[in-house]
């Protein structure tokens, strides 16, 4: 189980590397919204990794920065 959060969060660092290079970019100027759709077991397994979200609901996001990750479930 370690291992899993542990990898879980080397992709979180990786989100973070997306919104260091944004954050960089003409799209700082800005608003961005990344929209992830995930098929039903990679939706669920990512959520599974946060504690303070409804895992009812359809999509949830997070927020680095000035960046939302918005993750989706494919239907």
């Amino acid at each position: 189980m370690a291992e899993d959060k542990k990898s879980f969060m080397d992709e979180l660092g990786k989100l973070a590397e997306i919104t260091n290079t944004v954050e960089e970019s003409f799209l700082s100027k800005g608003k961005v919204s990344v929209v992830v759709e995930l098929p039903e077991k990679e939706y669920r397994d990512t959520i599974s990794n946060f504690r303070e979200v409804d895992r009812s609901q359809p999509k949830f996001t997070i927020s680095i920065s000035d960046v939302d990750f918005n993750f989706v479930l494919s239907k």
